[in-house]
């Protein structure tokens, strides 16, 4: 009795992991595993985006790795926690049953993220995809109500500017990776959901490649926890 009560705990976090839909668990554990690794056993520059390294001594990984590499800190669980639930949220409910609609919004987002934040001299971008992710689910849960800090309550359309507002309060500047996430994830929005209908065609559309990689199902299942108190669903998304 005593060993099965000591292995459940286990299984019940292994239960848990294996639950997380695929893009959110690719994103959480790459997070996890490289945040642990460039704080420990790695040396946290060779984690960043520094196109002369990137590109001219040809370390491809730095393109992935900057997305993911978070400091151990209270903010890097928050940060964490944001992509989990966000991420997941998205995934089992606007791209419910879409997984390579939802890879390619990811891959949209790290490309133009990775645009900007070479204007803006930026070596990485777990904030900017982390707010992209949050600003997307915004537009599709306009309606939901969402609690935020000592109560305060407000719909979820508000929140990616609500966030930018306590970041600049807690840096005393201008955030500008979470700047870069809320305009490539409006971006995104407005080519894939605004634009088409207002009468324009599709400028965005899954690669054929992509598809064929993670076809369509209707398993997808919307989990809903956490700190939204009631939802409201954007109508005509995608």
């Amino acid at each position: 009795m005593n060993r099965q009560q000591q292995r459940q705990p286990q299984n019940e976090l292994v239960a848990w992991y294996n639950d997380i839909p695929l893009c959110t668990k690719f994103l959480f554990t790459s997070f996890v595993v490289i945040t642990i690794l460039g704080n420990t056993f790695v040396p946290a520059f060779y984690f960043f985006h520094i196109p002369y390294f990137t590109f001219y001594k040809l370390q491809i990984w730095r393109l992935y790795t900057s997305f993911f590499l978070h400091g151990l800190s209270l903010g890097g669980a928050f940060q964490l926690y944001f992509l989990y639930y966000y991420s997941r949220e998205i995934e089992t409910s606007k791209f419910s049953g879409k997984t390579a609609d939802y890879v390619f919004f990811l891959l949209f987002e790290a490309l133009t993220i990775l645009i900007l934040g070479w204007f803006f001299g930026l070596a990485l971008f777990n904030q900017c995809i982390v707010m992209a992710i949050i600003y997307v689910w915004s537009q599709y849960y306009k309606d939901a109500i969402v609690t935020f800090m000592f109560g305060i309550r407000f719909k979820g359309v508000y929140l990616p500017f609500v966030l930018l507002v306590f970041e600049m309060l807690q840096i005393g500047g201008i955030p500008w990776s979470s700047i870069i996430g809320v305009i490539t994830g409006h971006l995104y929005h407005y080519l894939q959901d605004i634009y088409p209908a207002s009468g324009g065609p599709r400028l965005l559309n899954t690669p054929q490649w992509l598809r064929r990689m993670f076809p369509q199902n209707a398993s997808g299942v919307r989990f809903s926890f956490g700190n939204i108190l009631s939802t409201g669903r954007r109508l005509g998304s995608s």
